[in-house]
């Protein structure tokens, strides 16, 4: 039975091991499994007193403790991209391995020994917190990831105090203290690593999502995504004024029939993001058809989204795109209605495709807007 919890702790490795095997681009897990095994390896080793010389078990089950806190917390940063600074994590490490070869083999106390490893992971933990405080405005998965690791890493400072008083210094002794550490380590262990699965589940859900919601080529949102994310866009934002701009590049086909798909694919991904470039965070892109695209602009009226379009079309007929001769220019024509609050998002891309149209047949390469040049729209 002793040896259960460092089983549960290999469990818990092999698990994240695993997941990586099937998701491979998540690196984060990989470093979640490495970090697990230190933390059962170093709870059985703790137990089976292996190496049997007690001041080497110490030793390296300390270290191991302390590695698997470092690849825990790089693995919790890694998955946004980021990675955890270094140098004030391994002084930290640093001095717990310092401390307890100093209170072990020159100047023995039990207690300081204690107090310096918890303190210590404890530390790292808060480090790693304040290092990824971003996460504290990201997605509910992140927020709840920090406050995951900001929670562990308070409970080791009034858990070693209380522990340390009823165990050390009372009648239970010193064995049965380390019996009491190795339980809460497992528990810890498993709660982390319980969040850190519900956290990679919803990261795994939330990419199947984005996969369904988006367009395979540009990245940017299809049909689908761009429904769903307007939906909640407004029911969020209550914003009253927004706009709708329908963009269509002009002889797209002629661009395919010329010099082939592949070149008329890279126009498409160049054009995509040229307008992800001037779009804001809070706005919305989507590639509804072969070479139509929608915007909606978040709180702005008509007259900024054509400026909007006016710059864009500007932009596009100066860029330069992969596979076309330098002399070849691409234009598109644009069309922009007012996304009125309780408007269906549909009918408004209807009308900007109205006006789209009109622009179509008036030249190409210019913007038409709603209330700045009439066509035949209700």
């Amino acid at each position: 039975m002793k040896f259960v919890a460092p089983a549960l702790l290999l469990l818990f490795s092999l698990s994240f091991a695993g997941a990586w095997t099937l998701e491979r681009t998540r690196r984060y897990l990989l470093l979640f499994a490495i970090a697990f095994l230190c933390f059962g390896l170093a709870a059985a080793g703790q137990i089976a007193i292996w190496p049997r010389d007690v001041g080497a078990n110490k030793l390296i089950t300390v270290i191991l403790f302390c590695v698997g806190v470092l690849l825990l917390c790089e693995g919790v940063l890694q998955r946004s991209g980021r990675h955890l600074a270094l140098p004030l994590p391994l002084f930290v490490a640093g001095l717990i391995v310092a401390g307890i070869f100093y209170f072990f083999y020159i100047d023995r106390s039990l207690v300081t020994r204690a107090y310096i490893l918890h303190f210590g992971l404890g530390t790292l933990f808060l480090i790693t917190a304040w290092q990824g405080r971003f996460l504290r405005h990201g997605r509910g998965a992140d927020r709840a990831l920090w406050w995951l690791v900001v929670v562990v890493g308070l409970h080791f400072f009034p858990r070693t105090i209380l522990t340390t008083g009823v165990f050390i210094d009372g009648a239970f002794g010193a064995a049965t203290f380390w019996n009491w550490v190795q339980i809460t380590f497992s528990l810890v262990g498993a709660i982390i690593a319980l969040g850190l699965m519900a956290v990679t589940a919803i990261d795994v859900v939330t990419a199947l999502r984005g996969e369904r919601d988006s367009d395979p080529l540009t990245g940017l949102l299809n049909r689908r995504g761009l429904d769903l994310h307007s939906r909640a866009a407004r029911k969020a934002h209550h914003k009253p004024v927004s706009s709708i701009v329908v963009c269509d590049i002009d002889h797209f086909k002629v661009i395919n029939d010329t010099y082939g798909h592949a070149v008329g694919d890279a126009v498409l991904e160049g054009f995509a993001g040229t307008i992800r470039d001037m779009t804001r965070a809070g706005d919305l892109v989507a590639r509804i058809g072969g070479e139509e695209f929608v915007v909606v602009l978040r709180g702005t009226p008509p007259m900024g989204a054509y400026q909007f379009a006016e710059r864009l079309r500007l932009d596009i007929q100066r860029a330069r795109f992969s596979g076309l001769p330098r002399q070849q220019t691409v234009t598109c024509s644009f069309g922009v209605v007012e996304f009125r609050e309780g408007d269906d998002l549909w009918a408004a891309v209807d009308r900007a495709d109205e006006y789209l149209y009109a622009a179509k047949k008036a030249g190409r390469n210019r913007t038409f807007a709603e209330g700045l040049q009439k066509v035949g729209v209700a």
